[in-house]
């Protein structure tokens, strides 16, 4: 209970301290449903479950939380989807609708529940490819470098 506590307690002072609060009239542009760079952004700290940016992101604007994507799911959506409770309870403190219903009639807590998102590319590594060649390939000539042994 005392780390939700300490997010929340987090959230307020980011609120306060950006100079917003939950009762904001929030924008078309993040209440309406359709897409654009910042919903997609949230989508993905929320898939791979970067509290911190959700956090900082509330914080920043509390219309964060109220957001709604083309097909009407927004932030609450997604952290049902890939279930982050610390997410889900900063939203909803900060405003998110619970009730909130997306183009197919689901609201949040009806969202299945998606596998973590914990892909992330491997290092760049040098071209350690091997390129020797085969065994078979070191014992045999090329075919028009083979000598012709048989008028010997």
């Amino acid at each position: 209970m005392a780390p939700l506590l300490a997010t929340l307690a987090l959230i307020a002072a980011l609120s306060l301290a950006a100079g917003v609060n939950a009762d904001d009239e929030c924008d078309e542009s993040m209440t309406g449903f359709y897409d654009n760079e910042m919903k997609s952004q949230a989508w993905q700290d929320i898939a791979h479950g970067n509290v911190k940016a959700v956090l900082e992101s509330i914080g920043g604007d509390s219309c964060y939380a109220k957001m709604r994507a083309a097909d009407g799911r927004g932030p609450l959506f997604w952290s049902h989807e890939f279930y982050n409770q610390k997410i889900i309870d900063a939203l909803v403190s900060a405003g998110a609708d619970i009730k909130a219903k997306d183009k197919g009639g689901k609201t949040p807590v009806q969202m299945p529940r998606a596998p973590p998102m914990t892909f992330e590319a491997p290092p760049e590594e040098e071209d350690a490819t091997d390129y020797e060649p085969d065994d078979d390939e070191e014992d045999e000539e090329p075919s028009s470098r083979k000598a012709d042994h048989s008028e010997m």
